[in-house]
């Protein structure tokens, strides 16, 4: 019998018994999975999430980063919209009939379905971070409905607000603000001479599609705080009640 996931972090000494507590609660109030919960009040990070993960499912877990790109027949048998729906991307084609896919939720036998009809493939499950799948979907899909994160005009997406506004609308705004946020106040110092012979390091740069992930992500924290407030007003109000609410989002 598997271990539960609040069990296989106990232990390892990875959670305290009253921060699982305190994430069983919310998952009680609110639904949803325990480790996005864990992952959300930050008590694990997302790496160790999914290593956690990929022991209690038995899964294999990738790290996808520092992967090279994935060739573009490979990564096209799963369409750009359903890879983004489903956090899922491919990785690799084995004897043309078994796709390696890395996905965030390895067992979820409805996204498996899904993915082989479109793929028209046998899929082999990898785990890996939802953030790093969205990187890799990101850098790796040059073309969309909405067009390529690298186009000149940088003019592909938009991010709004719950009331409709606008946020942000380019990766240059992104990179701007980001730019901004990051510079020193007051008079840069002139950077020492690198030592004769020897050639200059120049530090990594943030790439705009990073920056953008960075972006959406607290934009997302911010409204699913929110509507979790609005919700909570609507069940003190008599509105509904908290097993209506449940029995509704767990459809």
């Amino acid at each position: 019998m598997a271990i539960r996931l609040g069990e296989l972090l106990l232990k390892a000494n990875v959670i305290t018994e009253a921060q699982l507590k305190a994430a069983l609660d919310e998952q009680k109030r609110w639904g949803g999975k325990l480790g996005e919960i864990l992952v959300r009040m930050t008590f694990v990070t997302e790496d160790l999430m999914v290593k956690a993960l990929a022991k209690q499912l038995g899964v294999t877990r990738v790290d996808l980063d520092p992967l090279p790109p994935v060739p573009k027949p490979v990564l096209h048998r799963i369409p750009h919209e359903v890879a983004r729906d489903l956090q899922s991307v491919a990785l690799q084609l084995k004897d043309d009939k078994t796709l390696v896919v890395a996905m965030a939720e390895p067992t979820n036998l409805e996204q498996l379905d899904t993915l082989q009809k479109v793929s028209r493939c046998k899929i082999s499950p990898v785990i890996a971070t939802p953030t790093q799948i969205a990187r890799l979907i990101a850098r790796s899909y040059e073309d969309s409905d909405s067009g390529s994160l690298d186009s000149d005009s940088g003019e592909g997406f938009k991010v709004v607000d719950a009331q409709g506004k606008t946020v942000v609308k380019s990766i240059a705004e992104l990179e701007a603000r980001g730019a901004a946020a990051h510079a020193p106040k007051g008079p840069a110092p002139r950077p020492a001479a690198p030592p004769p012979g020897s050639p200059g390091v120049a530090a990594p740069a943030q790439t705009g599609a990073s920056v953008m992930l960075t972006h959406i992500e607290e934009a997302q924290r911010k409204e699913v705080a929110a509507l979790k407030a609005m919700v909570e007003l609507l069940i003190e109000k008599g509105v509904f009640s908290r097993e209506e609410y449940l029995a509704r989002v767990r459809r």
